[in-house]
């Protein structure tokens, strides 16, 4: 019985060991992926400041009564909504994948709720299973997607938004993507992707704004520069949403797998101490069965 125990708590640690070396091996990758995604961001974040700084100026010279952008028109009631939602590729994250898909849950329940027809837009492979598993529908998948954003078929993905919500198809799109904030935090948000609305991104500069004088030329025309660029600050802001949503799945993973080796770690010195134990209890039977034996013959 008790050499069966020893060889089973044996199998068991040795088990648990080779499984800590993969996890290890997996924290080791995931950082490395995350380093790299954590640049990529911050430079998309400076990208997308910078075009909002652009547009921010032009609305400062613009009469807001001439813009009349088709991406822009906010219909008089919200009848058609559609759900673009960039999840992760594969497991192994801890809870990412699962608030991306509470988020999914919340948002079309909310929307159902006010009697709204409902279309999904799916980026990433585990998102697309969840709405196949609980038969929610969408309308097209992207599943088969490279490992860094900036490869995905963006353009395409936001061709299709746009052309949906400039023929009517759609009345409002909303935007379902998790803000990379540290290795630690990451937070699943919902935002409105169209109409577009232009926010100010110079709140926290709005004293140096202030200083500012004279005024920008913009060619061919400010009208012609901020129709072009409207598209562009809508297609950036589902690549930077990409780019968040990756970083944050990284980082995900790095956590979950570095707490995996902890405990497997843990686990293998309980059952190392076990081992000792039932080894020592082994050794002290048999001196026994022993000292018993002499006795008996003596």
């Amino acid at each position: 019985m008790a050499g069966g125990g020893l060889k089973a708590i044996k199998r068991r640690r040795n088990s648990v060991q080779n499984t800590r070396q993969i996890t290890r091996a997996m924290k080791l990758v995931s950082a490395a992926k995350l380093n790299r995604a954590q640049e990529a961001v911050t430079r998309s974040r400076e990208y997308s400041n910078s075009l909002a700084e652009i547009v921010r100026k032009l609305l400062k010279e613009i009469d807001p009564t001439e813009i009349n952008h088709p991406l822009m028109k906010s219909p008089d009631k919200v009848r058609k909504v559609q759900i673009l939602v960039i999840g992760g590729s594969r497991g192994l994250c801890g809870a990412y994948n699962t608030n991306v898909n509470k988020a999914i849950e919340a948002t079309i329940r909310e929307r159902k709720a006010k009697g709204q027809e409902l279309h999904s837009v799916i980026v990433g492979k585990k998102p697309a299973e969840y709405y196949r598993r609980v038969k929610h529908e969408y309308s097209v998948s992207y599943e088969q997607l490279a490992e860094d954003p900036n490869l995905w078929p963006i353009q395409e993905i936001s061709q299709r938004v746009q052309n949906d919500f400039i023929s009517g198809k759609v009345d409002e799109v909303i935007l379902i993507y998790t803000e990379f904030k540290s290795v630690m935090t990451q937070k699943v948000k919902a935002e409105r992707l169209l109409p577009f609305g232009i926010e100010d991104s110079s709140k926290n500069n709005a004293e140096e704004s202030e200083q500012v004088t004279g005024s920008t030329i913009f060619e061919p025309s400010k009208m012609e520069v901020f129709s072009a660029i409207i598209p562009r600050l809508m297609r950036m802001k589902i690549q930077q949403a990409a780019l968040e949503s990756k970083a944050s799945e990284h980082a995900s993973r790095m956590t979950a797998m570095d707490t995996a080796s902890k405990n497997a770690g843990e686990l293998s010195e309980r059952l190392k101490l076990l081992f000792n134990r039932l080894r020592q209890s082994r050794i002290t039977s048999e001196l026994l069965d022993i000292v018993g034996g002499a006795e008996a013959v003596s």
